[in-house]
């Protein structure tokens, strides 16, 4: 029988190499014997040679074999890190297998015609996200392309099956909206933490139907709402640095406290807009509807 290092020993030969070896012993007894057997100082001086020799000889041999043993305790120890970084590869490989798989399914469900199936995209959008921090651009990217897509509210005049197909999506799009708040909010817990806040993401919501949306207190630093359509939109203490709302429709949009340093109003509507204790400094609002005081 073979193995994958080479041919086994049979019982037979290993009892002959058992006894070729007994004859070597037997041999150099019998020979040492004879020719040390008496007691002269001479015979004595040799076979004391002997015994150094053969200390040294048995001595170095148990370097040797420390040695092997040491090469041998390394291969395992390299070979033992190179199957570490394998399985760890190949994990990770399988993890962002799983993400990418998750990922294109949620995004393919976001393409339904059927409302239940779009929210169960988003959810499952949301949970990539939780799941893999190197994801959460993308996903609030998604979201809000989204939100960007034309959309038209549902009228009690339209027909029964368009009308309640139309009020399902606003639905659909305020669930959208309630994700983005709940991992943009800045608002923390009782340990002083806020362990659902997404950083380092960007909003783009350009000319998105934002009607009636709640975004306070969330951080909407540098976000794009221009042209979009935020009547009624709750903004109470937001972030809103750098945002942009470049001719924007903020009739009746709730500004208060609202930190808009720097923000671009160009052409904004701020129509009946609650701006008290907003902070405007720098903001540019050229162009802009305001109430007087």
């Amino acid at each position: 029988m073979t193995s994958a290092r080479g041919v086994a020993l049979s019982n037979r030969a290993i009892a002959l190499i058992g006894v070729g070896l007994l004859a070597v012993g037997a041999t150099f007894t019998v020979l040492l014997l004879w020719q040390f057997g008496d007691d002269r100082p001479v015979t004595k001086a040799r076979l004391e040679a002997i015994k150094v020799a053969g200390t040294i000889v048995v001595a170095a041999g148990g370097l040797v074999a420390l040695w092997l043993a040491a090469r041998k305790q390394r291969s395992t120890e390299l070979e033992l890190g190179r199957q570490l970084a394998a399985d760890a590869a190949n994990q990770l490989d399988a993890a962002e297998r799983r993400v990418t798989e998750l990922y294109t399914k949620s995004a393919d469900q976001l393409g339904s015609d059927k409302a239940p199936v779009r929210l169960a995209g988003l959810y499952a959008l949301e949970r990539v996200g939780i799941g893999a921090p190197d994801q959460r651009a993308t996903i609030v990217n998604v979201i809000c392309a989204y939100l960007r897509m034309p959309h038209t509210p549902p009228d009690p005049g339209q027909d029964a099956e368009v009308f309640e197909r139309r009020q399902q999506e606003v639905q659909v799009r305020l669930t959208a909206q309630r994700i983005l708040n709940r991992h943009l909010s800045t608002l923390i817990d009782a340990s002083g933490t806020n362990e659902h806040r997404w950083q380092r993401v960007h909003v783009d919501l350009t000319n998105a139907d934002l009607r009636g949306a709640d975004f306070a207190q969330c951080d909407l630093t540098d976000a794009d709402f221009s042209g979009a359509d935020l009547r009624g939109a709750r903004l109470t203490s937001a972030t809103l640095a750098h945002a942009k709302f470049f001719r924007a429709d903020l009739r009746d949009a709730d500004l208060r406290n609202a930190h808009a340093l720097r923000a671009n109003f160009f052409m904004a509507d701020l129509s009946g807009a609650n701006l008290s204790g907003a902070m405007l400094t720098g903001a540019f609002l050229d162009g802009a509807v305001i109430d007087p005081d």
